[in-house]
């Protein structure tokens, strides 16, 4: 009988340690599932098993209390002790199951020590701070970066605020004024940004990043020498393309006195043969001696102290051609140079190819743009004019200085140059 007793009771101690140890990982697995927003049906599973555990060990407390007492076992605790076995056995083996379960998704799911070894292993310097203005997560890069800025760990937004605005007292470069980019004593360059961003909570935090543009930074001081050198080719190219345009023009004027003089050679032939005929009409020839004379001596009268416009008209005079010009020059001298080009090779053009004798010359000048119109009276071209010659060099040249040239061809020649006039822009980073 005292062995049966013995029995009992250890039957009856395993039987409570198992209870108590069973209820113990219910607590466990709820608080971790509760943490881990577990799905709530598996959580709700859970505590119906805390429960039933922790009113079957209060239970089985008060019965076995009763039956050390001499109550009888059936009225107090009407089930067999090893049905209770049976219950208890299933749900451990529930709770080894959901222990299981728990491991897995531990793994695949993605904790705060994830995130900040991922954050870590960023190339970036990343911090977000509360709305206290505190540290909630950082990386190392952005602790890293803070110590160079202001020699100390960071805690608050406003020093990491403070120690880029006194920057320069440790070594560390402010490069524009317009954006945040900053040159560290290593060489590297960093730009800093500042967001806000929502949890799905709807917390609001300050996301504050540093972004390596260091290869960027190197990049746009090789490409401001590479522009530097390109302008500095560009000078000398329009240097030679100026020389060139003046040499065309000096050509093609060469070549309208050159045909006024054969006009006077043809007159004085005229008047030869005239003389040498008894009945001869001496008008014609002495029109084309007159006219070659006087083309000469214009050419003589031309003035060395006058301007560029000014021996334009003085040409134009000399080749018997009517100037009609409205507007005037503008202010800037590569653009009025320019303009005196091109009257020049409408002036040639018109005389040599279209038999012109009246130019008409029309210089617009507003807020935008400067532009000229040039026309002439003489004979239409017949088929489409094709730059080339001194009009090539002219549309090089406007090209130079960012302009444009268009053709007219029907019904008449008509040749239009537009400048956009220049605005201060902001400069580009």
């Amino acid at each position: 009988m005292q062995t049966f007793y013995l029995s009992y009771k250890v039957m009856q101690t395993l039987l409570m340690t198992a209870v108590l140890l069973s209820l113990i990982v219910t607590l466990f697995l709820l608080l971790i599932f509760h943490d881990m927003r577990i799905d709530k049906k598996k959580w709700h599973w859970n505590i119906f098993a805390f429960l039933f555990l922790f009113v079957l060990l209060n239970h089985l407390a008060y019965s076995f209390g009763q039956i050390d007492k001499g109550e009888n076992y059936y009225e107090v605790l009407p089930v067999p002790i090893w049905v209770i076995w049976c219950i208890v056995g299933i749900i451990d083996f529930l709770l080894i199951w959901e222990g299981i379960r728990l491991r897995r998704i531990t793994k695949e799911q993605v904790g705060r020590n994830s995130i900040q070894e991922a954050m870590n292993l960023l190339p970036i310097g990343i911090c977000y701070f509360n709305s206290n203005g505190a540290v909630k997560l950082a990386n190392t890069q952005m602790y890293r970066l803070f110590r160079v800025l202001a020699h100390k760990d960071l805690q608050k937004l406003s020093e990491l605020r403070d120690a880029l605005h006194t920057s320069t007292q440790n070594g560390v470069t402010r490069l524009t004024d317009k954006k945040e980019m900053y040159l560290f004593p290593d060489g590297k360059a960093w730009d800093y940004q500042e967001n806000e961003v929502k949890d799905s909570d709807g917390n609001v935090y300050t996301e504050a990043v540093f972004m390596d543009i260091t290869k960027q930074y190197h990049e746009k001081i090789n490409l401001t020498k590479q522009t530097e050198k390109l302008k500095e080719i560009s000078r000398e190219l329009r240097y030679l393309s100026d020389n060139v345009l003046i040499l065309t023009r000096e050509r093609e004027v060469l070549a309208a006195k050159t045909k006024l003089h054969d006009q006077m050679g043809a007159g004085l032939t005229a008047i030869r043969q005239s003389l040498m005929q008894e009945s001869a009409d001496y008008s014609d020839a002495v029109r084309l001696l007159r006219q070659a004379v006087n083309a000469i001596w214009n050419d003589n009268q031309y003035p060395l102290d006058e301007g560029e416009f000014e021996r334009f008209l003085q040409d134009a005079k000399t080749l018997g051609v009517k100037i009609e010009c409205l507007g005037s020059l503008p202010k800037n001298e590569e653009y009025a140079n320019i303009y005196i080009l091109a009257m020049r090779e409408c002036l040639t053009n018109g005389v040599c190819h279209a038999g012109a004798t009246e130019l008409s010359i029309t210089m617009q000048e507003n807020d935008d743009f400067y532009r000229i119109r040039i026309t002439n009276n003489g004979v239409g071209p017949k088929k489409e004019v094709v730059p080339k010659g001194g009009l090539y060099n002219l549309s090089r040249h406007i090209f130079d200085y960012s302009g444009e040239m268009h053709i007219q061809s029907m019904p008449y020649f008509a040749l239009t140059i537009t400048f956009q006039k220049e605005r201060e822009s902001e400069e580009e980073e």
